[in-house]
């Protein structure tokens, strides 16, 4: 996502009209100050929607191969798991959002979500293989916290 401060040269402009018409009218000072919080509230409402879009519009998929490969005819031959880690730790991914090409033998994500991985085997003489495909979000806690840090950063350069 891009740095609250992108959002300045937006928002700014904004606040200038609402002060300088708040400024022109010919009303208690007690009464401005209401108006200018109302007017701050409504900005700050509309800028916590557009960067929660902004948050849940973004994901990134990575990927690991794994394979597995016996030169015996009997038996089976367990190679384990290959994974793929968030490459941020506010990024997750869910069992929903994972995919696999080729051979599947399991799968598994990390209960956190930071991680997933592929498991591979093969029986008798062979050779699978198989490519896990994660789609990593932003955790929900993650987003409303950055949400709300980013909105009294930015209108505190705002008001200024």
């Amino acid at each position: 996502v891009k740095p609250y401060t992108a959002y300045l040269s937006e928002y700014k402009p904004y606040y200038t009209l609402i002060y300088s018409d708040i400024q022109g009218m010919n009303i208690p000072t007690s009464e401005k100050l209401k108006l200018l919080d109302e007017g701050i509230l409504n900005l700050k409402t509309k800028f916590k929607k557009d960067r929660k879009s902004e948050f849940e519009s973004k994901s990134v998929e990575l990927g690991v191969t794994n394979w597995c490969t016996s030169k015996s005819s009997g038996g089976k031959k367990n190679c384990g798991y290959s994974y793929v880690s968030a490459p941020l730790p506010a990024l997750y991914t869910t069992n929903s959002w994972i995919r696999v090409v080729g051979t599947n033998k399991g799968t598994i994500v990390a209960a956190d979500g930071s991680s997933a991985g592929l498991k591979m085997t093969v029986a008798g003489k062979g050779k699978n293989i198989g490519t896990l495909y994660a789609v990593f979000k932003y955790r929900p806690d993650y987003t409303e916290k950055a949400i709300e840090d980013d909105t009294d950063k930015l209108f505190s350069l705002i008001t200024q």
